[in-house]
């Protein structure tokens, strides 16, 4: 049987629910183009992009992260800092859906920059992120009221999105090394 004809004897037999909640045989005479359309719009629904500001001294990560987090459009990364000086200016101006900070910059530590994002824009999503897994990062990032913190080996679309709301983990607690 070909795939073809195998999408037409699905659609023909595709279960549908009637108004007694009883299920019944489909006997009309899908298109191939209804099959695909319904296939497309029953998948899972349109999520829209977390939009992210990254803020790290390293550019090489920038770019793998904007990279990682870019791939497949479940977000977009609508700006970049080096420092936490910059990040807070950006954040009035760019109001992202979350903040990946580096916990370890020179002028200002990813820390005090997400003390005083939060003391200015309360409502922000700041996630603290570091090349080393020091077991007292997730406990400083819930402290300082952050949304927790993830390795940067770690780092990825569907860890962001959990950490916002989006996600399995619901959105409220820090993620340990």
């Amino acid at each position: 049987m070909t795939t073809e004809n195998r999408l037409k004897t699905t659609a023909n037999m595709a279960p549908g629910i009637t108004g007694s909640g009883k299920q019944e045989r489909k006997t009309d005479s899908t298109t191939m183009g209804e099959i695909v359309d319904f296939f497309q719009g029953s998948s899972t629904a349109e999520i829209e992009a977390i939009s992210v500001l990254l803020v790290d001294d390293q550019p090489v990560f920038r770019n793998v992260a904007r990279s990682v987090l870019e791939r497949d459009g479940a977000c977009e990364v609508i700006g970049e800092a080096t420092d936490g000086m910059h990040a807070l200016e950006m954040m009035g101006k760019l109001n992202p859906d979350i903040v990946v900070m580096d916990v370890q910059m020179g002028d200002m530590s990813g820390v005090e920059a997400t003390r005083r994002i939060l003391s200015r824009h309360p409502q922000a999503n700041v996630v603290l992120t570091s090349m080393g897994s020091d077991s007292e990062y997730p406990t400083l990032a819930r402290e300082i009221g952050a949304r927790g913190f993830v390795p940067k080996r770690n780092l990825n679309v569907s860890m962001l999105r959990s950490l916002v709301g989006g996600g399995p983990s619901g959105g409220n607690d820090a993620i340990a090394a």
